[in-house]
């Protein structure tokens, strides 16, 4: 019945038609000593044999499922088959004589004599046995530890009555004194039984032990009180003692964790811990953590230690090659800043000499000035804003928030974009009060209203207007930049701080740009605690609004 329930469990299925098998069997013994007439006497016997025969099918079906070789199961129904013919031929020997040659009763015995073919089969069925009981020898040895010892005890008791089979056939003189001990040997089942129930064997299936531990990619070591290693997967034990025929189980740590101090500590002191250690493997130092936890009686009391080990090389590796690239990435920076940025800075100003002084200049000369202009400053801006990612993007950076007058920031904003403006005819207005303030970095305030209005520039029609105003209430101050232009539609707006993609559409006079500006500006404005809305609608226009906190209330 303990079978039956957990029948759904691998190799249990089978081997509940195996105890079928031995239970039928046992009936048949006692049938058979009960009945006193010949004819009575051969029909038990032939149970007997019937349930002996379907036995050896069953037992290599169970063996079969419980090592996992499911592809041979497949030719299950062909394998029952061939001994159902068997057992058709015990039933009808009385016409055949293949089995038996005599079949006789001497003193209330059923005594038969085996022809060569009864002795053939049987020889077959017994090598069949043989082996099932040596893959399952096998398969007990690969268990854990506290399993092997049950498992073999188990295997013991039910190789008995087996042994008695086999006597039976060798000294059939024997067979009165051997048939009733079939029957005891009911005793090696309860004794089996009583087994299985203390180490519930089928229930826990700890035989699969070996099919999921060893194909596990990580490393498993079980340590006792004592300090020894009671049981291990192969990925640990060649970590610990390396790729050798001597079994780790039994070593104390002394001998095996040597080498990792820390890791020795943890399973003495049976404490809860996680180490990063380091081995040569096939040429190559490896990375791994060990995650030490201790394991508990019912009753609270550490029993040892079991040790998880992760194999983290490659991500070692991975995490090594992104510190390198941070640094040539740091040192790229360092050389744009100031080979790239610092000489563009200078040709802004040349250029802005020169602008002032155009008026002398020939209208060609002066065209080619303004041209000249336009792309220096619009170089600079894209050279600043990817500088300014790029700088937003590196850990610890920190913005310096003070009180600022807005009017003076806007106007640094817009002195680089007064060219743009007057190329594209648009007139430049900013409506801020002179003492208005707000909280915020400088240089990154500067930077984010310059983006704006380099937007709004970018996309406005020739004779439009730009505008900047600014308002507070509540303790928050908006800053707003607002063009009359070309103006966008939903999915465009829910584009433009999409940090995957870096893409940038060309303005009304066809000016290209990065992609870059609004999302370092919304950068730098979540880093100050403020943020950046967006309103606009097709051939409308749009308009960008910076909350930031008040700055008088600093």
């Amino acid at each position: 019945m303990y079978a039956i329930v957990y029948r759904r469990e691998r190799g249990v299925r089978f081997f509940v038609w195996v105890l079928g098998c031995r239970v039928v069997y046992a009936g048949g013994v006692i049938l058979e000593i009960s009945s006193a007439d010949l004819a009575s006497k051969i029909v038990f016997r032939n149970l007997e044999q019937t349930a002996l025969v379907f036995m050896v099918p069953l037992m290599v079906l169970f063996v079969l499922d419980l090592v996992g070789m499911d592809k041979w199961l497949r030719w299950k129904w062909l394998l029952i088959a061939l001994f159902a013919c068997w057992s058709f031929v015990i039933w009808t020997d009385s016409y055949w004589h293949v089995i038996n040659s005599t079949q006789e009763l001497v003193n209330g015995h059923l005594v038969t004599t085996k022809t060569p073919y009864s002795l053939a089969f049987n020889l077959l069925c017994y090598a069949i046995i043989a082996g099932c009981i040596f893959a399952l020898v096998r398969y007990i040895l690969g268990a854990r530890p506290e399993i092997r010892k049950s498992g073999m005890l188990l295997l013991m008791f039910g190789s008995i009555p087996l042994m008695v089979e086999i006597l039976k056939l060798v000294k059939p003189n024997l067979l009165p004194w051997l048939l009733p001990v079939s029957v005891y040997s009911g005793i090696c089942g309860i004794v089996m039984f009583w087994i299985i129930m203390r180490y519930k064997l089928f229930s826990s299936v700890p035989m699969a032990r070996n099919i999921v531990v060893e194909t596990m990619h990580e490393g498993m070591l079980i340590i006792n009180t004592n300090g020894n290693v009671i049981d291990s997967n192969r990925f640990a034990s060649e970590l610990v003692i390396g790729k050798t025929d001597h079994p780790i189980l039994g070593r104390h740590i002394r001998e095996v964790l040597a080498a990792w101090p820390e890791w020795l500590s943890a399973c003495s002191r049976m404490e809860e811990r996680r180490i990063e250690i380091s081995s040569p493997v096939d040429y190559e130092t490896k990375s791994y953590i060990v995650n030490v936890y201790p394991f508990f009686s019912h009753r609270k009391r550490k029993l040892g230690t079991i040790s998880i080990i992760i194999d983290i090389t490659e991500k070692q590796q991975a995490l090594e090659q992104v510190a390198r690239l941070n640094q040539m990435k740091d040192q790229l920076l360092t050389a744009v800043s100031h080979d790239i940025r610092d000489p563009l800075a200078l040709q802004v100003n040349l250029v802005e000499l020169l602008d002032t002084n155009k008026q002398s200049l020939h209208p060609a000369e002066s065209e080619i000035i303004r041209t000249l202009s336009e792309q220096v400053r619009n170089t600079y801006a894209m050279v600043e804003n990817l500088l300014e990612w790029f700088r937003g993007q590196k850990e610890g950076i920190v913005l310096q928030p003070e009180s600022l007058i807005i009017h003076g920031v806007v106007e640094e904003a817009c002195r680089l974009l007064v060219l743009n403006c007057e190329a594209k005819q648009l007139l430049l207005r900013v409506d801020v009060d002179e003492d208005m303030r707000v909280s915020a970095d400088r240089e990154a305030l500067v930077l984010v209203i310059r983006n704006l209005l380099s937007n709004a520039i970018k996309f406005s029609k020739p004779g439009g207007v730009v505008s900047v105003s600014a308002a507070s209430f509540g303790g928050k101050t908006e800053i707003s930049v607002q063009d009359d232009g070309v103006g966008m539609n939903e999915e465009q707006i829910r584009q433009l701080f999409d940090e995957t993609r870096f893409s940038s559409t060309k303005g009304t006079a066809g000016e290209k740009g990065t992609g870059m500006g609004l999302l370092v500006s919304q950068h730098f404005l979540r880093m100050s605690g403020g943020q950046l809305k967006v309103h606009s609608k097709p051939g409308v226009g749009s308009k960008f609004t910076i909350v930031l906190e008040d700055g008088d209330l600093r």
